[in-house]
């Protein structure tokens, strides 16, 4: 065997190698109870929901979108004869400086963003629910079209969090309620 297809043979035989490990590890991974994130266990009796939200902040509907397409790749129907109705009430966004440079600027910032909600079927409503979520923002004060291109990805990744916090919580809160009949 000639080393240029010894080569060939010995990278084909390491990919297949890789191959059958990754394999294994995937049934070994969804044999313990592995899930990916974002996959969720929403009960199937109220797969059918109604979004209710102000309409008039934008804000609020970016984040409907955001929430409608996270729920839409769970398999969930919007509108329909809904079984559970989300009411979004508000989201608020916060801003505070978390550290000041030698030259007395703002160098880090915090931010914040809550969302409080409410769920209700046919004949039950639950409390309502306060979540938040915070990431920081350090950035160089000379730079300031890059901190808010930067500032909006984290508010972009603050939404997400709060989708899957309240979809975790909305999953919990529908499991202990009675089917409808």
């Amino acid at each position: 065997m000639c080393p240029a297809s010894w080569s060939i043979w010995w990278w084909a035989e390491m990919r297949r190698g890789l191959l059958i490990a990754l394999m294994g590890a995937v049934v070994l991974s969804a044999g313990c109870g592995f899930r990916l994130q974002g996959q969720s266990s929403w009960p199937q009796q109220w797969h059918r929901y109604l979004l209710d939200y102000p309409a008039r902040d934008p804000a609020m509907v970016a984040f409907v979108d955001l929430l409608e397409e996270s729920l839409g790749y769970r398999g969930l129907i919007n509108g329909g004869e809904p079984a559970v109705r989300i009411e979004l009430r508000s989201l608020r966004d916060g801003k505070t400086i978390a550290a000041i440079g030698g030259d007395g600027k703002a160098v880090e910032f915090e931010l914040q963003r809550a969302l409080a909600f409410q769920l209700h079927t046919a004949n039950w409503s639950s409390s309502l629910f306060e979540l938040s979520s915070s990431r920081r923002l350090s950035f160089d004060p000379s730079v300031v079209l890059a901190k808010e291109a930067e500032e909006d990805q984290l508010r972009l990744a603050l939404s997400r969090d709060l989708i899957e916090l309240l979809i975790l919580r909305a999953e919990a809160e529908l499991r202990a309620v009675q089917v409808p009949r």
